[in-house]
């Protein structure tokens, strides 16, 4: 891994710039990069020394166990870091390497070969050899000249596959990856390694020469010069002879030399003798190494006898040299501070005994001399040593020194500077007294905690009592690099083990937790340790020269160890400083930067983007937005830090991710999964933390990208703002909770500024940056759009046979289950979808927003293939749910989901959104409510660790997606209306009038025939009386009534019966002929024409079948005609039947023929006649009176036509023409007194025997608009059995289709009697057959219509005696009187009134008698059974006198007593009450 830059070692890395020269390439200059990145560690013993004696001073030879590490960077610190050396001399870059790519140096030779005429192709050596090399040598000197400071200047050929022997010094060869070894990389890094430590000896002595250094002071106007200003001019001449200069070129010397140096430049010669001197002999011999410890040699004087110092030297001192009258303990610290610079230059070179001779040496003289800032930074620097002795397994005493700095000041210093370091001089050998390295480590871990408190604590005490001003910079760098020492070491209980070693050192990562080790050792506690990182954070106002950059990269520090810590609350609050704090910074930046260029300072995102890119550039290498990658790192960070989960913005965008769905079933519910797994972690991340905390980072982090500027970063922290603001949830239709945290105008500006990047980034040519759409819940709802007319019903085969067998059945009901009526087929599964014809669906959209939302494509989605889904654009409105349709259409038959929609939001990137139909919210309970971070574990476990528990989690309950599945059905014909015989579709019609139109329907459909067709019809009435029948307190009767008027259809389809199927080809026509008729209360119908495509015979036909409908509406006018008003039946005198049968009987009999006429005419009673004569007062009418005699004359011409009722019917014309009414009355099956009849029967068709034409009349009368008039009827009566008439009232007409498929119903009724409910039936079967007996109709003369009339309205009433009237008794009871059998005939002549003389009992009428007087009589009285079952008889004669002259005289009448005084007037021979034996059925008795 890289360098960790918070880590205690990084004084002793040696910072390595590698910088691209020439043309080379992003992606190879990275590649290399990578490679050398890799040799991050150089032993010495790896190291080949310098062949120069003299510069010996840090030869590898000296400690072979000594490691160099290096930090390689691309980028030169900024001047802040710099101005801090020497103070700490490892900020500054001591190698600059410039990397060049071997193509494009062979490109540039072939092209100047080309160009002199030598052609393009030649050796690598010549191509190496000439100008190629020549440049990079003048790439090597700009590199000199740009960079001073550094001590070596290298140029590295990648991919460089020709002899090295070619190439000068200075410049080294790397082959390809494929022709390199596995020490390729490291041999070169050697190499370099070996160049510093020969330019660090002369480095070093130029520093030993110096006669002061002062302390870091870095005055606020020079922060942001290019150059340092002491790794400048403390460099002396390069010991390279390839860099030295000659005294003409002044404008490539190094002006921050000393100016020492600069004064013997021109006397210095290119031979190794005009090097500098290297350190006395004593510093040139190599030590001896035993058991890892070396020993080094006395240490020379700080001057240098082999060079002169002119006066000019003190005028041009780095940090500014001393006086000339410098007292001895200022002296004495400049010793101290020179002396500790070596050291970090051995520290730096891995020479680590010499560096700790060098800073232990340095550390006593500054503690003696109170020099604290350099105090504490040689026990900075000798805890490092002790790491990395540590690190390399190598046994090493902790120098006495860092004991003895723990201890309160003047208590021992004196001591403490005469202590002997480890691997000093005085122990040559380096092993004498030396303890191991694990005890080593024990007590360095014990004394880590207190020995980083005082160094800092020493800083701090340079700021109070001396002149000496630590920078806030490196006061802080150290406090961080303290700290996160100490939380590595307080990870592993406070052990310093190798694991701990290897993360400080080299920065591997390993898993987080607590070591378990038996040993156990104090060491602060988290909060302490927390406590001491809270000294370093930068306080404003205290060091102005603290750049923003620097300040930033503290907070980060800061802050990233309070993520290891745990303290993730401390770590937010930090991170929002450091946001605050860098945003006015960068927006200065930004004004500052459009002023240079001459743009405005509120100049667009895309004119700020394109100047700093240079005028008309095109990034072609590096990718856009790779600058900023890790800023928007930083940001996402930083929201964790807070709870905001910018992980909701990733994986569902992408063009990649926007890949049609139907592609992979898996893949599709993969996606959906994920979609709910966000809408979960939005809920939840919004529920827990503070939301005005993190809606105020996110403005944070859209500021600081809109100031860089970057478009990408600020397209993501707009859309997280608004989805974390948003509420999140799927409201229902009546929830208000869905509106988002921020005001109106804040989700306009965030829209708007969204639009606004968008269009920034359309104009630099990023034509793939979109944002995510921030509501997981835009589709709440798909479901198809039912086309009017044509949508597909499915059937089963039993329903096409059983609608083809009751084809011709015209009185099935509309209320119950009709497979090809409108509406009546049961819900599915699944909506039907037909083959290739384009489907509707209706879309909801969700909007919780309050600005409108621009979609610019959506389009339906489904897993399957073959369909075609078109996009289109359309806009959803603020904060609401809003209806859109689309379209899609299969091109075979099968199974369809739609799962979702494929959408483009305007300013987002096109993804897919799956169906949430159901509301959805998610409120967790208080105790379920914690920090969300993306890092859930915590970094360190806590100390004390908890006895495992059972803890029950309950998982969150997800929106549940749908999806809506489709049955696609084979192509079916599309059957239109052509034309309607009906002008406007409209009919006008009298009640009980039929006519006849003609419809054409034409088969639209180019492939498919219609070789199925129904008819089905509706009309309003059905409604009316499907209401009415809904009324279960409706009596039998009156359901009965209703449901047979529901069974009377209004339409018909006149076909022949043997009629084939109609069969509709492609686009040809058929005509069909509809009867309509006029119905009471009708004003509009339909015609339903049920159609379909079977394939097959309709006798092979095995599977499901779909047809679709065709509505035709008409409007009907149905104008009432005859209506009948009221309704009588009245009893009627049966004497005229007898006298019809006795003149019958006497045609046939001519001789007494005439006797009896005569009688019968002569002898009628008065009261027949005088009822007669009040016939003849009141019918005036001629015509009348012929046609009511007429009448009488057809009654009793049967036998068992002896008894009649007359029928009064009024009728009124409601018409404004006269109409005339024909009433046909016909025989019925029961009006003999033995019939049989069971049920009564639609009227049959009139017989034409003779005795049914005697039987059967019609009656005619003419009624005038608006009349009424009465018409007569005479009906014979008739007797029905008892097993008929008890029967219960039927729930629908007996002959129609609705009697077969008629559901069981339960009245609700009230409840009545038995005898109620049988009087009821009876009157119920008696009016059937009355019915059937009658048939009306009328006729319009002058335009010949024609129609029927309605006489369902004629009720049997039971209080008015018509049942009575109408049927005949059970028991029929005849009465005979005659002559007695002992009586002579010649003596019972009796003289009448009138002078006639009776001498024989002779009958007059059916009841009506003439006897001779004084002569005894029989009386017979024949009684005859019915019934089917026995009847007890008692037979009472109650005989009644009636005066026939005082029939009509009232008061005659009211004397009662006086006709039941009967014994002057009649004499009776023997008992008027008899019981008489049982009569039988049908059985008849004669009593005398």
């Amino acid at each position: 891994m890289g360098a960790d830059p918070l880590s205690v070692v990084d004084p002793a890395r040696v910072k390595i710039v590698f910088l691209p020269v020439g043309r080379i390439r992003h992606s190879r200059f990275s590649n290399c990069l990578e490679r050398f990145e890799q040799e991050n560690v150089i032993q010495l013993r790896d190291v080949s020394p310098d062949s120069r004696p003299h510069i010996t001073t840090f030869s590898p030879l000296a400690f072979p166990d000594g490691r160099i590490l290096l930090d390689i960077r691309t980028s030169i610190p900024p001047a802040a870091h710099l101005a801090l050396s020497p103070f700490e001399l490892y900020r500054q870059p001591f190698v600059v390497v410039g990397v060049a790519d071997s193509q494009s140096l062979r490109h540039d030779a072939e092209t100047e070969g080309q160009g002199r005429g030598e052609g393009g192709q030649g050796d690598l050596e010549s191509i190496v050899s000439d100008e190629s090399v020549q440049s990079l040598l003048q790439e090597r000197q700009n590199l000199a000249s740009q960079f001073s400071s550094a001590l070596v200047h290298h140029v590295i050929v990648v991919d460089y596959d020709g002899p090295n022997q070619h190439l000068p010094r200075g410049i080294s060869a790397v082959p390809s990856l494929a022709r390199s070894k596995t020490t390729t990389i490291k041999t070169v890094m050697c190499d370099l390694t070996s160049q510093l430590l020969a330019e660090m000896a002369s480095f070093a002595r130029s520093l030993q020469e110096l006669a002061s250094v002062d302390s870091p002071r870095v005055p606020r106007q020079d922060i942001h010069r290019p150059l340092a200003r002491y790794g400048d001019n403390s460099r002396p001449v390069s010991s390279d002879p390839d860099q030295q200069l000659s005294d003409g070129h002044r404008n490539n010397h190094r002006m921050s030399m000393p100016s020492h140096l600069l004064a013997n430049l021109g006397s210095r010669s290119s031979t190794p003798e005009g090097r500098p001197l290297s350190p006395p002999s004593g510093r040139q011999t190599p030590t001896a190494v035993v058991n890892g410890t070396a020993s080094t040699p006395a240490s020379p004087p700080s001057g240098s006898a082999g060079l002169s110092r002119p006066a000019s030297r003190d005028r041009a001192s780095l940090q500014g040299f001393g006086s000339n009258s410098l007292t001895q303990r200022e002296r004495n610290k400049n010793r101290g501070r020179i002396s500790i610079v070596v050291g970090s230059l051995y520290l730096l070179a891995g020479r680590w005994p010499d560096a700790v001779k060098e800073l232990s040496d340095g550390a006593s003289v500054a503690k003696a001399n109170n020099d604290h800032m350099w105090h504490g930074k040689a026990l900075d620097y000798l805890l490092v040593i002790c790491l990395l002795y540590a690190w390399a397994g190598l046994d090493f005493r902790i120098p006495q020194l860092l004991h003895a700095a723990m201890e309160k000041p003047g208590s021992g210093s004196g001591k403490a500077s005469k202590e002997t370091p480890p691997n000093s001089r005085s122990d040559p050998k380096g092993v004498s007294g030396a303890p191991s390295r694990d005890s080593s480590l024990h007590d360095l871990a014990l004394l880590l905690p207190e020995l980083v408190s005082t160094i800092q604590n020493l800083y701090s005490r340079a700021w109070t009592f001396s002149e000496d001003k630590l920078p806030q910079l490196s006061f802080s760098d150290s406090g961080l690099r303290f700290s996160k020492l100490l939380v590595t070491i307080e990870a592993s209980n406070g052990n310093i083990t190798d694991a701990v070693l290897q993360q400080i050192v080299l920065n591997s990562r390993t898993p987080r937790g607590r070591a378990q080790t038996d040993v156990v050792t104090i060491f602060p506690s988290k909060a302490e340790i927390t406590a001491f990182l809270f000294r370093s954070f930068p306080s404003p106002g205290i060091d102005d020269s603290l750049t923003v950059a620097d300040r930033t990269r503290i907070l980060a520090g800061i802050a990233s160890i309070l993520g290891e810590l745990g303290y993730h609350r401390k770590k937010a609050h930090v991170l929002k400083e450091l946001l605050e704090g860098l945003i006015p910074a960068l927006v200065e930046a930004r004004k500052r930067g459009a002023a240079e260029m001459g743009l405005h300072p509120a100049a667009s995102l895309a004119s700020l983007d394109v100047a700093v890119t240079g005028a008309g550039h095109i990034r072609s290498q590096i990718p856009y937005g790779e600058e900023e990658k890790g800023v928007q790192n930083f940001l996402k960070m930083v929201c964790s830090a807070y709870g905001i989960d910018l992980a909701l913005g990733n994986g569902i965008n992408s063009q990649q991710n926007a890949s049609s769905i139907e592609d992979h079933d898996a893949a599709a519910s993969k996606k959906v999964e994920l979609i709910i797994q966000r809408a979960i972690r939005q809920v939840s991340s919004r529920l827990s933390g503070s939301l005005d905390l993190k809606l105020d980072i996110l403005r944070l982090c859209i500021n600081i990208c809109e100031a860089l500027p970057d478009l990408e970063g600020v397209l993501e922290f707009s859309t997280q703002l608004l989805r974390t603001a948003g509420s999140g949830i799927a409201p229902g239709h009546d929830d208000n909770h869905g509106s988002p945290s921020l005001s109106i105008d804040d989700q306009l500006r965030l829209w708007n500024n969204i639009s606004r990047t968008l269009g920034a980034a359309r104009q630099l040519g990023l034509e793939h940056l979109a944002a995510d759409y921030w509501d997981e819940f835009l589709v709440r709802g798909i479901e198809v759009v039912p086309p009017a007319s044509n949508t597909p019903v499915p059937h089963a085969k039993d329903e096409l046979d059983s609608v083809v067998k009751s084809s011709a059945d015209t009185s099935s009901g509309p209320f119950l289950y009709n497979a090809f009526g409108r509406g009546k087929s049961a819900e599915r599964a699944r909506p039907l979808v037909v083959a290739e014809e384009e489907a509707v669906f209706r879309v909801t959209l969700q909007n919780l927003y309050d600005f409108d939302l621009e979609i610019e494509s959506i389009r339906l989605g489904s897993k399957e293939d073959g369909y075609d889904a078109p996009a289109q654009a359309c806009t959803i409105g603020p904060y609401r749910t809003q209806p859109i349709f689309l379209t899609a259409t299969w091109s075979e038959r099968g199974i369809g989901n739609i799962l979702g929609c494929m959408a483009k939001i305007r300013g987002c990137g096109e993804r897919w959104f799956p169906i949430f139909n159901k509301p959805w919210s998610f409120e967790p309970s208080v105790k379920d409510l914690q920090v969300h971070r993306n890092d859930q574990q915590p970094e360190h476990p806590p100390q004390v660790e908890e006895a495992p528990r059972k803890k029950v989690t309950r998982a969150p309950q997800g929106p549940v997606s749908s999806s809506l599945s489709l049955d696609v059905i084979p192509a079916l014909p599309n059957i239109v209306l052509k034309h309607l015989s009906l002008s406007q579709s409209a009919i006008m019609l009298l009640e009980g009038e039929t006519k006849v139109f003609d419809l054409t329907l034409y088969n639209a459909s180019k492939t498919v025939s219609a070789d199925l067709i129904l008819l089905t019809f509706e009309d309003s009435t059905a409604t009316q009386l499907q209401n009415a029948m809904g009324n279960k307190e409706l009596a039998a009767v009156d359901l009965y009534e209703l449901e047979t008027a529901a069974a009377r259809k209004a339409l018909r389809w006149l076909r022949e019966d043997d009629e084939p199927p109609p069969i509709i080809e492609p686009g040809q026509q058929m005509t069909l002929r509809i009867e309509v008729s006029g119905k009471p209360g009708l004003s509009d119908a339909s015609i339903l024409v049920s159609y379909g495509h079977l394939g097959v015979p309709r006798s092979e036909l095995k599977d499901r079948f779909y047809t679709r409908q065709l509505s035709i509406p008409l409007t009907i006018t149905v104008n009432a005609s005859i209506d009948i008003t009221r309704t009588d039946l009245l009893p009627f005198n049966p004497s005229f039947a007898w006298q019809n049968q006795q003149r019958q009987s006497s045609r046939a009999q001519p001789s007494s023929a005439t006797k009896t006429e005569t009688s019968s005419e002569t002898r009628r009673p008065s009261s027949l006649s005088s009822r007669s004569k009040s016939t003849k007062t009141h019918n005036n009418n001629y015509n009348n009176e012929n046609r009511f005699r007429a009448l009488l004359s057809r009654i009793g011409l049967s036998p068992n036509d002896k008894s009649h009722c007359l029928l009064c019917l009024d009728c009124r014309n409601s018409w404004p023409t006269p109409l005339s009414i024909s009433i046909h009355v016909r025989p019925s099956l029961s009006s003999s007194s033995s019939s049989t009849s069971t049920s009564p029967t639609s009227p049959k068709p009139i017989s034409t025997s003779t005795e049914s034409s005697k039987l059967t009349y019609t009656v005619h009368e003419s009624l005038l608009p608006g009349h009424t008039k009465r018409i007569l009827l005479l009906l014979p009566r008739i007797r029905l059995p008892a097993s008929q008439t008890r029967r219960p009232i039927p729930s629908s007409p007996p002959n129609s289709s609705l009697a077969k498929k008629k559901q069981f119903v339960i009245s609700s009724s009230p409840k009545e009697s038995h005898a109620t409910q049988l009087l009821a039936r009876e009157a119920f079967w008696y009016r059937e057959h009355l019915l059937a007996q009658i048939h009306a109709s009328w006729t319009e003369e002058s335009t010949q219509r024609t129609g029927v009339i309605n006489t369902r309205g004629i009720r049997l009433s039971l209080q008015r005696g018509m049942v009575e009237a109408y049927k005949l008794p059970d028991l029929d009871i005849a009465i005979a009187l005659a002559l007695s059998s002992t009586t002579n005939p010649t003596s019972t002549a009796t003289t009448l009134g009138d002078g006639d003389t009776v001498e024989d009992v002779e009958q007059i009428d059916a009841n009506t008698y003439t006897v001779p007087l004084s002569v005894p009589l029989t009386l017979t009285t024949t009684l005859t059974n019915f019934t089917g079952h026995p009847i007890r008889t008692l037979l009472r004669l109650q005989p009644r006198r009636h005066d026939v002259q005082h029939a009509h005289d009232a008061h005659y009448a009211q004397a009662h007593h006086l006709e039941l005084d009967l014994g002057r007037k009649l004499l009776v021979h023997g008992l008027l009450q008899r019981v008489l034996p049982v009569l039988m059925p049908g059985e008849q008795r004669g009593v005398e």
